[in-house]
């Protein structure tokens, strides 16, 4: 198994603290604290409703490359038919309307992230609203092993920093909306299996996960101070950051969260199936609520 690692070298730090004073996305980025950073291995994703609209490669020289998907470079507000010539079976468009050509600050993120919410569905939408909720909140889409073949590696929804009784913790949420056909009492797939295999993984890399949240935390506290105040951060990261310990409990405990229903739905189903996946999983694992925005992570 390959062992698990999330943090930016200060070399790297370093490169975007010099970006940050520069006009451009990675300023409009700092400036919007309603995008979600992720700090990779020596990269971010940047995601809006759960969607990486940016990646921002750091290389060992700190030289920074940012990439995009091809499709949240379409202009969100065409709305007009295109042409099709039957005789030469081109498309008539003009490129410089069809596509974002070129970033431009203060204006074209805007049209990133309208381009990109049309591609998240309803449950990643609620995921967004809980992790703007969520000061605590450390992490998001975390996927603790590279992929293998072709085979989607399954990402755990949030990992929060808590205040608990060794001092801070760190805690791992998976999010499920109702309606998910992961959401299932069956041991031996769905969100009992997910949950079991994140923290069999936990358990093993319980050393160098809490030291690589270490280093994010430090990451996102310079992040934070880049922003001039823009993206607060809460007290507990900063704890950690000036060098405060942290601690996994012994053994890990994933915690399940369910959102997105209606009260007839959670009397009449989502009680009964919670009160069985608790059965396997153990008291107090999970944490329902209708609306996700406003939901805080914490049992």
């Amino acid at each position: 198994m390959a062992e698990f690692w999330h943090g930016i070298t200060d070399q790297g730090m370093e490169a975007l603290a010099e970006l940050a004073a520069q006009p451009g996305w990675w300023q409009d980025v700092l400036r919007d604290p309603s995008l979600v950073i992720g700090v990779r291995n020596q990269y971010l994703n940047v995601y809006w409703n759960g969607q990486s609209i940016f990646k921002v490669k750091i290389g060992k020289n700190g030289r920074i490359s940012v990439s995009t998907h091809p499709k949240y470079i379409l202009n969100p507000d065409l709305k007009a038919q295109i042409s099709l010539d039957g005789a030469t079976g081109a498309f008539q468009f003009d490129p410089d309307v069809l596509l974002t050509r070129k970033y431009v600050p203060g204006v074209s993120l805007e049209k990133l992230k309208r381009a990109a919410k049309r591609y998240a569905g309803k449950e990643k939408q609620g995921v967004q609203q809980i992790a703007e909720a969520n000061p605590n909140l450390i992490d998001v889409e975390i996927a603790f092993r590279e992929k293998i073949d072709s085979s989607r590696v399954p990402r755990i929804d949030f990992a929060t920093f808590e205040d608990g009784g060794s001092g801070i913790e760190l805690a791992f949420w998976e999010a499920k909306r109702f309606g998910n056909s992961d959401l299932s009492d069956d041991e031996s797939s769905g969100v009992i299996a997910q949950i079991r295999g994140y923290e069999t993984f936990l358990n093993d890399q319980r050393g160098v996960v809490v030291k690589s949240y270490q280093v994010v935390a430090n990451n996102l506290a310079r992040i934070s101070t880049m922003s001039g105040g823009t993206r607060r951060l809460s007290p507990l990261i900063q704890r950690v950051a000036d060098g405060e310990a942290l601690h996994l409990t012994r053994p890990v405990d994933v915690h399940l969260v369910v959102f997105g229903y209606t009260a007839k739905q959670k009397k009449e189903m989502l009680d009964p199936l919670l009160e069985r996946i608790g059965r396997h999983l153990g008291s107090n694992r999970c944490l329902a609520r209708g609306d996700a925005a406003g939901l805080q992570l914490k049992l």
